[in-house]
């Protein structure tokens, strides 16, 4: 089971040892699959292959996408330039196409093997004027993630490299970390290289960084996507925006909790 999800009563942990590495994906999507056919969304569910590509035209600003499970990044590219990862996502978020800047180039990259349902935004519209507990429930995931881009921001401008690197291992381990003893195991969903773009860091850079944080017995290494945190506390420590990341998930558990 993920960070999130270790408090909870666990029903039958031996029926879905699949579904026991996935976190629920929100209360938006939770309330939005309870009203099955009775949504007038006519969403198209999406299964992403890890690596596979989504071109967003200026034409689909009205499409709204939500993610879930697996994590996705959205990339844009300028004129002359290979595309650069700007966001992630993870299960539960709701991505509106119009909030994503349109330069020469702006796709969805599936990080990771991922569940996407894809709907119009009016007919979403029309739907949460009439739920009131979904209006709710939408209010409280758009502000989680204009939380969350606000932090990414604030680590970029205000953090020097080890606390930008601390921030990253703590944003992943909070979202889809799984404890394994007293460390927690993540299965990186990016490159060494698109970790350095998010983090804008040069990749050497990161590599360097990466080798410090082993050296110090903060962290392993079993294979380049697989990193276990030996020492949550001193990470956290280190990370002037750790009670800032933790506090986005206020409502669900944490290593911190």
């Amino acid at each position: 089971m993920t960070l999130r999800d270790r408090e909870r009563p666990q029903a039958n942990p031996r029926a879905q040892p699949q579904a026991a590495t996935q976190r629920p994906a929100g209360a938006f999507l939770g309330r939005l699959t309870t009203l099955g056919d009775d949504a007038p969304l006519q969403a198209t569910p999406l299964k992403l292959r890890p690596r596979q590509r989504i071109p967003l035209a200026p034409a689909q600003d009205d499409l709204i996408f939500a993610l879930q499970t697996g994590v996705v990044s959205a990339r844009v590219a300028m004129t002359n330039s290979a595309a650069g990862l700007i966001t992630l996502y993870f299960p539960g978020d709701v991505i509106s196409v119009g909030a994503i800047p349109c330069f020469s180039e702006r796709l969805f990259v599936a990080a990771t093997q991922a569940d996407v349902l894809r709907f119009k935004a009016k007919p979403l519209l029309r739907l949460l004027t009439s739920d009131i507990e979904l209006l709710a429930a939408f209010d409280r995931q758009r502000d989680r993630q204009l939380a969350r881009a606000a932090v990414h921001a604030t680590i970029l401008a205000t953090l020097d490299g080890p606390q930008r690197l601390a921030a990253f291992l703590i944003e992943m381990a909070l979202e889809i970390g799984t404890p394994v003893g007293s460390t927690i195991a993540i299965d990186l969903p990016l490159s060494r290289t698109e970790i350095a773009q998010y983090l804008a860091l040069n990749a050497d850079t990161l590599s360097r960084l990466v080798s410090r944080f082993k050296t110090d017995g903060l962290i392993t290494q079993k294979s380049r996507h697989q990193v276990a945190l030996k020492n949550w506390r001193t990470i956290a420590d280190m990370c002037p925006v750790t009670p800032a990341l933790v506090a986005l998930e206020r409502n669900r558990p944490s290593p911190l909790s």
